[in-house]
């Protein structure tokens, strides 16, 4: 690869990592979802699984091998049906680089959240899913997700 090549693929992979580690603590928080300015504990009951974590990975084989743990994790605690928030990193260089979490509710509220980088563009979004499931890949099949939800207004935080 030649240097200038080089060099400007490691200042965009600078940037995108001082970016996100802000989003990358809060992501981690016990209040999961602070990212998204929102507080999902009222959904999450006294025991939810916490399936994942942020990783600082910089190969995406640290990012899949985190995700393919989570998964398993979520996909378990989906059959004992639990509460569960499920996060993962995507980290497919230098496109993207995703933090995405998952929040299924003690009521069957379904939460999908997404922030980072995808295709050169900042991603910023939270949607409330008729269908969310973890598939065995780690992947996640939705239908009818909405931005528009009266659930998201209730669980949105005070900064």
């Amino acid at each position: 690869m030649p240097s200038a090549r080089r060099a400007a693929c490691l200042a965009i992979g600078l940037t995108i990592a001082l970016a996100m580690s802000e989003w990358l603590s809060a992501a981690n928080a016990p209040l999961c979802c602070r990212i998204f300015s929102i507080d999902a504990t009222p959904i999450l009951g006294d025991d939810p699984a916490v399936c994942g974590q942020i990783p600082d990975a910089e190969t995406t084989e640290e990012a899949a091998a985190e995700k393919r743990r989570a998964a398993q994790c979520a996909r378990d605690a989906q059959a004992q049906g639990r509460a569960i928030v499920y996060t993962y990193r995507e980290l497919i260089p230098p496109d993207v680089d995703l933090i995405v979490q998952a929040v299924f509710g003690t009521r069957g509220e379904r939460l999908l959240l997404k922030a980072g980088r995808f295709a050169r563009e900042d991603v910023r979004s939270l949607e409330v899913c008729a269908t969310l499931n973890v598939q065995p890949d780690g992947t996640l099949r939705t239908a009818g997700c909405t931005t528009e939800h009266t659930l998201i207004e209730r669980l949105y935080a005070p900064r």
